[in-house]
């Protein structure tokens, strides 16, 4: 038994050419799927391929917002993979803006690729010939703090709390047509972009986030091992549920 085998499945990531859709572009690729990885940056994507291993992935250099150009898009994958099973939406904007300064534009930026984008892709996934009628999922990339509030985090938390919404929603709806969709709530992850933020701050300061996961921070590979599960048939009885992977941020009271 090839626990978490993805044989013969085509998956679309979005947000491929770093961080935790990086990681879960290698992995599928382990596990044999196939790949379309997305995203703005076509060096970054090539450089995610030369990790992957197989063959068959693409590579589709793209701005997510820019939903004229999804016709074209799926049009893209389907001539060259056919039926597609799966889709997790990494590409994402975070932005850390007391009220006080969090502007409508600021806002909107980040409801367009956190939310938006992501409602659209759905859209266009879940036409007539896209999905496998066996059966596909829909993996939503949200975040703790969807839940759990924090200073300066008001835009960013309520984009991915109707994100999860969404999600709910999404998966009654998508349930007759065999098509799960479930979303993820990372905690801090040690991705490119929060290595970066890590540099900016003292030890005492980087500490005090570390002291909030019980398990200590998390690694790409973490959470590309919860999506590659939600992407397999052995999570055929999941869905409409968020799924927190945090080393135990939740947890705590």
């Amino acid at each position: 038994m090839n626990f978490c085998d993805l044989t013969g499945k085509n998956i679309l990531v979005t947000g491929a050419s770093s961080g935790l859709g990086r990681a879960t572009s290698v992995l599928v690729s382990k596990l044999n799927g196939r790949v379309c990885l997305i995203g703005r940056n076509e060096a970054a994507l090539d450089e995610t391929l030369s990790m992957m291993e197989g063959a068959g992935h693409i590579i589709i250099s793209i701005d997510l917002c820019d939903y004229s150009r999804y016709d074209w898009l799926f049009g893209a994958v389907t001539a060259e993979f056919g039926m597609l099973h799966g889709l997790v939406h990494f590409a994402g904007v975070r932005k850390t803006l007391p009220v006080k300064v969090l502007k409508t534009e600021s806002l909107k930026q980040m409801l367009e690729i956190n939310l938006n984008a992501f409602l659209e892709l759905v859209r266009y996934f879940t036409r007539k010939h896209v999905p496998d009628p066996e059966g596909a999922a829909i993996v939503a990339v949200s975040s703790v703090s969807a839940l759990r509030g924090a200073p300066a985090m008001t835009g960013y938390a309520c984009t991915k709390a109707a994100l999860d919404g969404a999600v709910r929603s999404l998966a009654c709806e998508m349930a007759p047509r065999k098509i799960r969709v479930n979303s993820i709530a990372p905690g801090h992850v040690e991705t490119e972009m929060n290595v970066a933020v890590k540099n900016t701050l003292s030890v005492e300061a980087y500490n005090q986030i570390i002291q909030t996961h019980p398990l200590g921070t998390g690694q790409p590979t973490d959470v590309a091992n919860l999506v590659a599960f939600l992407l397999s048939d052995e999570a055929r009885w999941i869905t409409g549920t968020t799924i927190f992977i945090d080393g135990g941020f939740m947890a705590r009271s």
